[in-house]
């Protein structure tokens, strides 16, 4: 008996050490906000790339997945209606959908090339907070719903509310909720950001006038104060993130009006990028506010977020797979062998990154110190718009591709 016991409880450790080794991703960037993932995965993939598990049709957008309790979450457009859908991460098997007609803001801008029936696609990721989960539409639709079934608690369209035209590829900032608040961008003619009660989904205050951004808010601490960080449409903004008051700001001024990359803060120090003829800038924050550190083109980044872990930082430069040092930004290496086009996107999993480029490569990437080594690639989408994250998750890929939402084994085998 002794001996069975033995086994037995030897048994339930490792199953519980199995369990325990899957990492909820519940929001936008991972739990820590980072983009780095502890999922164990291959050390390399079979030829032809790891094995599909299953596809499920889930609309168009450019939201990225997430995932809780082993279940996917997943915000897009089925025909007029953006459709928040929960899908078993094991089988793909959809749990419940919940959506909305999408609020016609498309002849307020320019058809960008994410527009689908004049309507506005999807851009911004979910987030889960709670027994809640939060959607923030392309055409300003915020609304939070009960994570075990979708239904709606509120919904408030932002750009209705602030008076606000909608920005031209749409408004795209993942919402980010603390403790009572839900902080997104504006629009254009409105305040840059918004701050709305999660309880009631009324509108607790609104900052600045301004334009907004396609950025992430994230929420810092300098010194011993809180603030809410803001990458808007012509400048980036340090915000007190219980009134909105602008206690910094530093105008970024970019080609087409696109800041879209969430910005990194480590340290008092703030890191932000931009395509379209600009570059990079740091910051050095204190009590006083924003002084600028060193501005230059080490990398420029459309809207796929950068990574840092361990003193370097890891950004899509334009199609070049660039790491810098943090944080003085000195180049450590620049390479053009990984095919990522000039929006593919990553996460870091270790010393790997997995891969999604912009025309749905998906690649296998080893960081060595001297520079990046392919392990593995696939063609897992024929689209040349593929500009969700992927998502690694219970020993699974998931990536998004025009329509369908792709499972694929991490394992190797």
């Amino acid at each position: 008996m002794n001996r069975i016991a033995t086994f037995l409880a030897l048994g339930i450790a490792s199953l519980a050490c199995s369990v325990s080794r899957a990492e909820e991703w519940p929001k936008w960037l991972g739990p820590e906000g980072t983009n780095i993932s502890k999922e164990p995965i291959a050390a390399k993939w079979p030829e032809g790339g790891p094995k599909k598990l299953w596809t499920a049709k889930v609309g168009q957008g450019f939201s990225s997945p997430i995932a809780r309790d082993g279940k996917l979450y997943i915000l897009a457009m089925q025909g007029k209606d953006d459709v928040l859908t929960a899908l078993d991460a094991e089988s793909g098997k959809v749990l419940w959908s919940q959506s909305y007609t999408v609020a016609n803001h498309g002849e307020q801008a320019p058809q960008g090339l994410n527009r689908e029936n004049g309507l506005p696609l999807p851009e911004a990721t979910p987030t889960i907070d709670g027994d809640r989960i939060y959607t923030y539409g392309g055409g300003g639709d915020l609304v939070a719903r009960q994570l075990a079934d979708g239904k709606e608690v509120w919904k408030l369209n932002v750009l209705d509310e602030t008076g606000a035209k909608i920005i031209t590829w749409n408004e795209a900032s993942s919402p980010l909720v603390t403790a009572k608040l839900v902080y997104v961008q504006g629009g254009n003619g409105g305040p840059v950001a918004v701050a709305v009660d999660k309880a009631t989904g009324k509108i607790a205050w609104k900052s600045e006038d301004g334009l907004g951004g396609y950025a992430a808010p994230i929420l810092i601490t300098v010194g011993d104060t809180p603030e809410l960080v803001i990458f808007g449409g012509a400048a980036l903004y340090g915000l007190n993130p219980e009134t909105g008051k602008t206690l910094w700001k530093e105008p970024w001024k970019t080609q087409y009006d696109v800041n879209a990359v969430t910005p990194i803060y480590q340290d008092g120090h703030l890191f932000i990028t931009s395509s379209y003829d600009h570059g990079c800038e740091m910051l050095t924050l204190s009590a006083a506010g924003a002084t600028k550190a060193w501005q230059g083109k080490q990398i420029a980044c459309r809207f796929q977020p950068c990574v840092l872990e361990n003193g370097r930082l890891y950004g899509n430069s334009n199609g070049r797979l660039n790491c810098i040092s943090w944080p003085d930004g000195k180049v450590i290496w620049s390479s053009h062998d990984i095919k990522l086009g000039d929006s593919g996107s990553f996460v870091l999993d270790g010393d790997k990154l997995v891969v999604l480029s912009d025309h749905g490569m998906l690649s296998l990437v080893q960081l060595n110190p001297d520079g990046p080594k392919e392990l593995g690639k696939m063609q897992l989408f024929e689209f040349d718009n593929v500009w969700a994250s992927p998502l690694i998750y219970k020993g699974k890929i998931f990536a998004k591709g025009k329509e369908e939402l792709v499972a694929l084994d991490a394992s190797g085998k």
